[in-house]
């Protein structure tokens, strides 16, 4: 299978790069939204210093992928390998082309076109006042379990893989100066990035160099003791201004970014030469939530989160990347572009090197040289199957690079640490970006307050407030460790099938709305756009919401008590607002096709 690993990233990436100049460019950018360089933007128009600032596109890009990926595109699909990894590749690829992308751009574009509001706003303009704080309850909930899952995730990685602690540690102060250097200098964006890819370099080489590793504190273990600070850091970074710190920090993620995309290429097409293979399909329906045998559909979209499409993308590019863009043309690549980057992060970066570390006989010599025996007994026991998840990722990226190189226990060790590295800083942009947005959604759940009593408005829904109550929400489900056939697990091994089952289904409930916005506002009403766009998004909703009503049948019974009240009653009270909404969603396109009717008789 040499040959045709080869032929799958290549494919991969012409699959990319023909749904951005023919899917995104020709048809979305132009054809449906008609985006225009003259209509002024509301990070313009809006301008406050704090959340409304235009950034560089380039900059914009680095941000916004920053934020949506997250873990989210590299825990889940190796989760996915239960499946093996055709099925999975095909899902990613599906959705990215299909759904996802489309879903981006359209809520980046509905927001700009709003004034910068979120897509739940946005669904107030075509379904209603009641569908808005529907959406926002339901969002928020959303954000809640995100928070929960990326918090354990990020702890579990700084306790396994202390350089990208470091890296963390190096890495926040280092954004802070490009961020300075950035908007109070008159240092230039190219003077600037040289410095930038510098400072990136060295932080990587000294994390390598120096693991940070932290001991407990107060009786509380590493692990616990990472979830405290990481929820600290998560409320303190929300509630800066974004050119103090997201901003920059996400541009300096851009180049780790096409580093970690770049290495994964080249590592996987070199590898390919060394014959490494993995299986194609193993099984439909593999043990994978707590034990239960877990089929294909609808279960894939409750493990792949992010990889393939996304509702918390929606929020992103609604709540905070809307209110920074400089130019409507730019849109396409910060947000069309920004899924399908992730998606190949997706693909190539985890797929592609978990499929080829499958059972390879010198993959416990990787294991061994970074000092982890526990996970060579696990290796050899269960195959790859028997690694944690992040350590899975983590090691077949080594594994795949190192292989290549032809040093596994030299270039393999490094290439590890990097992907860690790289992992932690994605997840850390999640944590706080979440952050700032169940701030945002907060405060406009209780917008209506604000004309009733401005002194209750301002008590409750301050930005301090907003986001301490997210993050200690989302702290009290990721704190408590999960007990499964006898053996303690971090929280995010129960919480990840709730998170991103409930984040799959607000990608099919914002696409859905973005489709009413192009029929009803835009008025686009060529049957082939309408179903260009609607006919995935009903495909996504059955298929999720379907998933998510197996797993509260069969999975949730199985969880501890902490994660069934936390996580399941989130899930349970989804599946009721999703039903709201739906019927919100269908009167509101009863009434733009009535108005529509009306629109022509007064034509003739």
């Amino acid at each position: 299978m040499s040959a045709p690993l080869g032929i799958i990233v290549v494919s991969v990436l012409v699959v990319y790069g023909l749904a951005y100049m023919l899917y995104g460019r020709r048809i979305l950018e132009r054809q449906i939204v008609k985006a225009s360089a003259d209509r002024k933007t509301p990070a313009i128009v809006k301008f406050d210093g704090v959340d409304y600032v235009p950034a560089n596109k380039y900059v914009l890009y680095g941000h916004h992928f920053a934020s949506i990926a997250g873990a989210g595109p590299i825990v889940g699909p190796a989760i996915a390998m239960a499946y093996g990894w055709g099925l999975p590749l095909i899902w990613v690829l599906f959705g990215n082309v299909f759904i996802g992308a489309v879903h981006d751009y359209l809520a980046l574009m509905a927001s700009v076109r709003h004034g910068g509001l979120s897509i739940m706003s946005v669904s107030e303009n075509v379904m209603g006042r009641k569908a808005k704080y529907i959406f926002l309850i339901y969002v928020y909930a959303a954000l809640l379990l995100v928070l929960a899952a990326f918090f354990s995730v990020n702890a579990k990685l700084f306790t396994v893989n202390p350089s990208a602690a470091t890296k963390a540690m190096i890495y926040m102060p280092a954004a802070v100066l490009v961020g300075y250097l950035l908007y109070r200098t008159r240092m230039t964006p190219s003077t600037t990035s040289i410095l930038a890819v510098l400072i990136l370099l060295a932080a990587i080489a000294y994390s390598i160099k120096v693991p940070f590793r932290i001991p407990g504190i107060g009786g509380i273990d590493t692990y616990h003791t990472w979830l405290l600070l990481l929820a600290a850091y998560s409320w303190i970074a929300s509630v800066l201004p974004v050119w103090y710190l997201l901003q920059p920090r996400d541009y300096l993620n851009a180049f780790l970014l096409w580093s970690f995309v770049g290495l994964a290429i080249v590592g996987s097409l070199a590898a390919a030469v060394h014959g490494l293979t993995g299986p194609f399909y193993t099984e439909f329906s593999p043990p994978i939530f707590s034990g239960v045998p877990t089929p294909f559909w609808p279960a894939i979209a409750l493990i792949i989160a992010c990889g393939s499409l996304s509702g918390f993308h929606s929020v992103v590019a609604s709540g905070t990347t809307s209110k920074q863009l400089a130019n409507e043309l730019d849109a396409l690549l910060v947000g069309y572009g920004g899924m399908l980057t992730e998606g190949a992060v997706s693909s190539l970066a985890v797929i592609a090197p978990i499929a080829l570390a499958w059972n390879q006989p010198d993959f416990p010599q990787l294991l061994e040289s970074m000092g982890k025996a526990k996970l060579v007994s696990a290796y050899t026991q269960h195959g790859i199957l028997g690694l944690d998840k992040v350590s899975r990722f983590v090691m077949g990226y080594g594994y795949m690079v190192g292989k290549a190189a032809g040093s596994i226990t030299g270039v393999g060790v490094v290439a590890a640490k990097f992907a860690a590295i790289a992992l932690a800083t994605f997840i850390l942009t999640t944590l706080d970006s979440a952050t700032r947005l169940a701030r945002f959604a907060w405060q406009e759940m209780f917008d209506w307050l604000e004309e009733r009593s401005p002194r209750a408005y301002k008590a409750i829904a301050n930005m301090y407030v907003g986001g301490a109550i997210a993050v200690l929400a989302g702290l009290a489900m990721a704190y408590p460790n999960v007990v499964i056939k006898g053996k303690e697990l971090p929280a995010y091994n129960v919480i990840w099938p709730a998170f991103a089952g409930t984040n799959q289904l607000l990608a099919a409930l914002a696409l859905l709305t973005s489709a009413l916005w192009v029929y009803a506002v835009l008025k686009v009403r060529e049957t082939r756009y309408t179903l260009l766009i609607q006919t995935p998004a009903w495909f996504l909703w059955i298929t999720v919401t379907t998933g998510l009503a197996w797993w509260t049948i069969k999975v949730l019974p199985k969880l501890p008590a902490i994660q069934k009240v936390g996580a399941g009653t989130l899930v349970i009270i989804s599946l009721a607002i999703d039903l709201l909404l739906i019927a919100l969603y269908v009167t509101g396109l009863y009434r733009a096709r009535k108005e529509r009717v009306v629109e022509a008789l007064r034509a003739t």
